[in-house]
């Protein structure tokens, strides 16, 4: 998918620091302060207790791919196809599931249970989006914000809750 197509998000005050956050290369969730249940996207407000006292905390382990989905539609003039959209779970992060485009493997070798790496890609505007790396292959792979997919500098989707 080619880095400058998309659409880009809408940034407000909940989203600010997991914006900037991701133009670093980290993937950030928020967690509850009150009952320690994270929570994707930020809300500012916990969705288990309701409490607005949260933190941000850092993905640092791998996930699973819970589903994923294969795109063959062109919704956009420069939009390279296919695709796979994978829709990843993390064991440290109970009920935080988050979309990205998969890399590192062909559309058609995609998986559930296949294990991932976080990773980010140039997204419209500027934006980092997050993305996921073949864990297998991660340690060489590289996405193109000079990232590696573990987020550390290598040279200088929607999402739903369970």
């Amino acid at each position: 998918m080619s880095p400058v197509v998309g659409i880009p998000p809408a940034v407000t005050e909940e989203t600010e620091p997991w914006w900037d956050a991701a133009r670093e290369g980290r993937l950030l969730v928020e967690r509850c302060e009150s009952c320690s249940t994270d929570s994707f996207p930020p809300r500012g407000i916990c969705r288990a207790c309701r409490s607005r006292a949260t933190a941000w905390v850092e993905v640092t382990g791998p996930g699973r791919v819970y589903s994923f989905t294969v795109n063959h539609q062109r919704w956009m003039p420069d939009m390279e196809v296919p695709f796979a959209l994978v829709l990843v779970e993390f064991d440290e992060h109970p009920g935080v599931r988050v979309v990205g485009r998969l890399r590192g493997c062909p559309p058609d070798e995609a998986v559930i249970g296949m294990e991932v790496a976080v990773g980010f890609e140039p997204g419209p505007e500027g934006f980092a989006v997050p993305s996921f790396v073949v864990a297998g292959r991660s340690a060489s792979a590289k996405s193109a914000t000079g990232k590696s997919a573990t987020g550390k500098s290598t040279s200088g989707g929607v999402v739903a809750d369970a």
